[in-house]
């Protein structure tokens, strides 16, 4: 049975268009459809998604969860990095849904502009990414959460992101 959807995110007006760059667990279809209905959402429409780069940053397992068990990925500056993902065009009337499925409602996230490349090469887009914010990051890195990472590698695969990003996560 879904949770009552009230609050911010259900409450949010429609905002213009945006892209919305997914590096972790939401790039699983799967773990995404789960958490929508949890929360009384309808899932997104994924067919203008494509898989991206994100350069100058990495990611970095700062943000510890209760419902993962264990440390979460976050994006962290860092030249010469790059982390993969997606971008997903969204009617700014989802802005509310992101905003919440991404931590932002509750302050564990911020969401920041981007530009992100499409890894079938092309021109760049904006985007909008999310890191955590300050006060909710680790002191220093921790082990990613087992269940977090498998459920990120899920995505990856799903995406068909590059093989090295999908052994970098492995590697973990």
């Amino acid at each position: 049975m879904p949770l009552p959807v009230v609050g911010k995110a259900h409450e949010a007006k429609a905002q213009t268009e945006f892209v919305w760059f997914i590096y972790g667990s939401s790039l699983s279809k799967r773990a995404f459809a789960a958490w929508a209905q949890e929360h009384g959402y309808q899932l997104p429409d994924f067919s203008a998604a494509f898989p991206a780069r994100l350069d100058g940053y990495r990611l970095a397992f700062d943000v510890m969860s209760r419902f993962w068990g264990g440390a979460t990925a976050d994006l962290v500056p860092a030249p010469g990095s790059a982390v993969e993902g997606i971008a997903l065009p969204l009617p700014g009337s989802a802005r509310g849904l992101v905003d919440h499925k991404e931590g932002a409602i509750s302050g564990l996230y911020e969401p920041f502009e981007v530009q992100v490349k499409p890894l079938a090469g092309g021109a760049p887009s904006a985007a909008i990414a999310y890191r955590a914010a300050a006060s909710r990051r680790l002191t220093e890195e921790a082990p990613p959460s087992e269940t977090f990472l498998e459920t990120l590698l899920e995505g990856a695969r799903e995406w068909k992101l590059s093989e090295g990003w999908i052994g970098s996560l492995a590697a973990r």
